[in-house]
């Protein structure tokens, strides 16, 4: 597995501390803030251009875990250097560390926001962020708890309770399972190959059979971030490429021409998630040589947290507004629902914080100890 450079470490660390807080402000944003009468008000429209990120930034996520995660698995199998024990391990341990806590913690907040807080009012008041339909589905069943835990939300039900965050999850660990087992359809053994294409056939029929009444695009949405992801895997494959800037100067330029044709010709979000991930690609393509070294410690810290962060901020922002009675309806913005829109930004970091602590920081420790306690296991040759 080749090395990333430093600069582009650096760099994919500002992208998804950043990324992260857009998702953050983005929901929010949605959550706090009423625009109705807003015309004209330059504040306003700085505080809408922010807080619109949230989907932009999922895409740039998708494209960096493609380029971190994937990449990695198609130069293991090029080199036979592929460990399906470690890989699978690797990844439930990073998922399973965050998630676990995080639906937990999500069963937790919404039974006090609906119980003692004012979180029934609020479901009525935040349509469409929370559409209409969304109670009659069970959000805080046992069974949807026990699909999100295992993946299938967006598949099998929806996300758990109003952690809507978690639809990218799913996304997230499909495409974990389906590059490899795409790749090891070349495998050399005949039972091998066997196992590995009906893993393949299986992924692709689940994302098939993801259409529901309220969600009928969703298989579209499955096979078009698995695209998007595994863009940013071959960026990595062609990374050491001695025309890489040239690369990043052609996936800017397709970027552009996909976000003009999408704007004027065709409205379209897919074709803004295209544009989009055509510009996180550039940047990571150039990222190699801009020197980061003075973004470091920032990057490190805020990016470490991430993934926390993106996990609780939604059912904490619930919970908090459950319990402010300036906000039981949307406010415009002002001085001080501003002041206050950062309040809850700082609390939920904060919050994001203690729980990396608890639990993501321990992500290696715990992918050790896994390891161990499966090596005991297998019989000794």
């Amino acid at each position: 597995m080749q090395k990333i450079p430093p600069n582009t470490s650096i760099w994919l660390n500002v992208m998804r501390a950043l990324a992260a807080q857009a998702v953050v402000i983005g929901h929010a944003n949605y959550l706090f803030f009423s625009y109705d009468n807003a015309s004209g008000n330059k504040l306003a429209w700085l505080m809408s251009f922010f807080g619109s990120g949230a989907h932009k930034a999922v895409v740039m996520f998708f494209v960096m875990s493609g380029f971190l995660i994937g990449g990695p698995v198609i130069l293991a199998w090029r080199s036979n250097t592929f460990d399906a024990t470690k890989y699978f391990v690797g990844r439930l341990t990073r998922l399973w560390i965050v998630i676990l806590p995080a639906l937990l913690l999500t069963a937790l907040l919404d039974g006090v926001a609906f119980q003692y807080g004012n979180g029934a009012h609020l479901l009525s008041s935040r349509v469409p962020f929370f559409p209409e339909w969304w109670a009659s589905i069970e959000p805080n069943s046992l069974r949807t708890f026990l699909f999100n835990v295992f993946f299938l939300q967006m598949i099998i039900g929806f996300q758990y309770g109003t952690n809507l965050s978690l639809w990218s999850i799913s996304n997230e660990f499909w495409y974990y399972i389906l590059l490899p087992a795409a790749l090891g359809i070349y495998s050399i053994e005949r039972r091998t190959r066997l196992v590995f294409f009906a893993v393949t056939v299986g992924v692709i029929l689940l994302f098939m059979s993801s259409a529901k009444p309220n969600d009928l695009g969703r298989p579209a949405a499955y096979f078009f971030m698995f695209i998007l992801w595994i863009m940013g895997a071959i960026l990595y494959v062609y990374y050491e490429s001695k025309a890489r800037r040239m690369i990043s100067l052609t996936l800017f330029l397709l970027g552009m021409a996909a976000f003009v044709l999408f704007k004027i010709i065709y409205p379209d979000a897919f074709g803004y998630d295209l544009a989009m991930a055509f510009f996180a690609l550039s940047l990571i393509a150039i990222a190699k040589d801009v020197p980061a070294a003075r973004l470091k410690k920032f990057a490190d810290f805020f990016s470490s947290y991430s993934f926390s962060l993106y996990a609780l901020h939604l059912p904490l922002t619930f919970f908090l507004l459950s319990f402010d009675p300036e906000l039981s309806e949307m406010q415009a913005l002002r001085g001080d629902t501003l002041l206050r829109f950062f309040a809850y930004l700082l609390v939920i970091n904060i919050a994001a914080i203690a729980m990396w602590a608890l639990t993501e920081r321990h992500t290696d420790k715990l992918r050790r100890f896994t390891m161990i306690r499966l090596a005991a296991f297998r019989p000794a040759r």
